[in-house]
């Protein structure tokens, strides 16, 4: 017997807002989260723009105080989000069997900002003291020094909600840069789909802005300088696009088998139809200008939904802002759409939130569902200047209103990792 797996959950922390309800204003008035750095001083960096979260209240956090110093920046987001879900979702906890309840969370290693040094260890210059073989720092570090390690990872945001949530279930997670959060959403749904688990918290955080992320994407050459208007820098699509914008946040999907939500009397929100993941085999920091990858990824999600491209409503594209992949993106739709591609709009919510790396998909399949439910697709903003190689309907600068059933969400990553999602209208 089939096992459909439904969306009963969504939360959200931004560039745009704290949770999903501001989050989503803000997208439909076109608003920028892109403004100057705040987290570090980046007033001597080439670039020195970034969207960085907001007014973000750690203090209604349901953290016991042993756990706070294993929760990174990006951590804190995962959790408010998780709250925000599973409020949303009305899930009681007694109520549902904790060895069908598990979690897939899409997630990078914590970014070492200069600060995070002197947070953990007393030792003021760490590189002398271990090039000089003087080990002292050992001796005289703080409890962050000792368990960093282990905050740092990867899986520990996974780790941390299935302690606070009691999930016994099949615990994943997923770091495939770009792609981590929707490849984690596609796992949650394999999960479920093959009876592993009946219900799942899955999306994915992500917090980078540091001097050595910026510094690097921007010795990539990846990221825009565009610095006197960082409103107007993220510009997916347009001719005089200059690259992306670093971005942090959080998104949090509860997911759940039809007949398990029925019978606990859940909303459902949408229905999560058809996952795609490939590989360009091609170059770690560049994509194929055929598109060649990422096309595959699309097609396995329509073959998986069983949908054919001319159903497909809206896409939710991956559209970063640089040059080569939007070019690269537009082909891929083109192979797989064919004529239908000129009719099927295009929406990249990058334009507004920066690019919020492993955390990207999550918020964007939120959009995607967000999309269906109200019938309106966020625009691509600050689209001024058409490229001839991307020839398609971009949802230029304002909202538009448009019959959705179906949305394709696109995640394709450095490394050449590619992750397509369908979601629908449930019925």
């Amino acid at each position: 017997m089939e096992r459909r797996v439904v969306i009963t959950g969504m939360g959200a922390v931004t560039p745009l807002g704290s949770n999903l309800e501001i989050t989503w204003e803000n997208l439909m008035k076109a608003k920028s989260g892109i403004d100057f750095i705040s987290l570090f001083d980046a007033s001597s960096f080439p670039v020195k723009i970034a969207a960085e979260v907001k007014d973000f209240d750690e203090s209604v956090l349901n953290v016991p105080e042993y756990m706070k110093p294993f929760i990174s920046r990006a951590t804190k987001f995962c959790l408010s989000a998780a709250q925000e879900a599973m409020e949303n979702a009305r899930v009681s906890l007694d109520a549902i069997d904790p060895t069908m309840f598990g979690i897939s969370i899409g997630g990078n290693e914590e970014t070492s900002k200069l600060s995070s040094f002197g947070e953990a260890f007393t030792e003021e210059d760490i590189f002398s003291s271990l090039q000089n073989g003087d080990l002292s720092y050992f001796n005289n570090s703080n409890y962050l020094g000792q368990i960093w390690a282990l905050r740092r990872c990867a899986h520990t945001p996974s780790n941390i909600l299935s302690i606070l949530y009691g999930a016994q279930g099949p615990v994943s997670t997923s770091s495939t840069a770009c792609a981590s959060s929707a490849q984690a959403i596609g796992k949650a749904m394999r999960m479920i789909e093959y009876g592993d688990a009946d219900i799942m918290i899955t999306g994915g955080c992500d917090s980078i802005i540091g001097e050595f992320s910026v510094a690097g994407f921007g010795l990539l050459g990846a990221l825009s300088r565009n610095n006197d208007h960082p409103e107007r820098s993220s510009r997916p699509f347009d001719l005089k696009r200059d690259g992306f914008i670093l971005g942090e946040g959080a998104g949090i999907l509860i997911m759940e088998e039809l007949d398990h939500a029925r019978a606990r009397g859940a909303h459902i929100v949408a229905e999560i139809t058809g996952f795609g993941t490939s590989s360009n085999a091609y170059r770690i920091t560049d994509c194929p200008p055929d598109g060649r990858g990422a096309d595959l990824a699309m097609r396995l999600a329509l073959q998986d939904a069983a949908l054919s491209p001319s159903e497909i409503n809206c896409i939710n594209a991956h559209g970063t802002s640089t040059l080569i992949n939007d070019r690269s993106e537009t082909q891929a739709i083109k192979k797989v759409f064919g004529e239908a591609a000129y009719n099927t709009p295009i929406s990249s919510n990058k334009s507004m939130l920066g690019h919020l790396i492993a955390s990207a998909g999550t918020i964007e399949l939120i959009v995607s569902t967000l999309t269906i439910n109200n019938n309106i697709i966020p625009p691509t903003i600050n689209y001024e200047t058409p490229d001839p190689d991307c020839d398609l309907d971009y949802v230029p600068n304002e909202p538009r209103e448009h019959e959705v059933n179906a949305v394709l969400s696109n995640s394709f990553a450095f490394g050449g990792q590619n992750a397509s999602l369908v979601v629908e209208r449930y019925h």
